[in-house]
C-alpha cells in the first residue's frame, strides 16, 4: 500500500486529535454517568464545572471513550501513555525508542481511532 493511500484526510485526522485532547472531559462525563442521580436531574456541577447529563451526550462520550480505548489497546503497552501525552500535551518522545518508531505508533493509533469512530 502506498504512503499516499495510508494518509488520512485532514478533517478525519483533526477530529481524532481533538477527541484525544478531549479525553479529560469525556472521562468526567463517564464519571458523571456513573454517579447516582435522580431521573429529573439534567445538569450538575463537578469542581465548579457544569456537566450536562443528557442521554445523547453521555452515549456519544461513551462511544468516543470506547473508540479511544480500543485503538490504544492495539498499541504496545510501552508506547501507550507517551503516545497519548504527545497528542494531548505535546510532550516530545523520549529516547526509549527511535523517533520513527514513536511516529509509527502514533500514526497507527490515530488510524485505528478513525476506524473505531467509523470515520474511514
Amino acid at each position: 500500500m502506498s504512503r499516499k493511500k495510508m494518509r488520512l484526510p485532514k478533517a478525519v485526522y483533526y477530529q481524532c486529535i481533538w477527541i484525544v485532547k478531549d479525553l479529560d472531559r469525556l472521562r468526567r462525563l463517564e464519571a458523571a454517568d456513573n454517579y447516582n442521580h435522580s431521573e429529573d436531574e439534567f445538569v450538575f456541577f463537578v469542581d465548579d464545572e457544569e456537566i450536562i447529563r443528557d442521554a445523547g451526550v453521555l452515549t456519544q462520550a461513551r462511544f468516543k471513550l470506547d473508540s479511544v480505548r480500543g485503538a490504544l489497546a492495539l498499541v504496545p503497552e510501552e508506547y501507550r501513555q507517551k503516545t497519548i501525552d504527545s497528542i494531548i500535551y505535546g510532550i516530545p518522545f523520549d529516547d526509549m525508542a527511535h523517533e520513527n518508531t514513536w511516529r509509527k505508533w502514533r500514526q497507527f493509533f490515530i488510524r485505528e481511532l478513525a476506524k473505531n469512530l467509523l470515520l474511514i
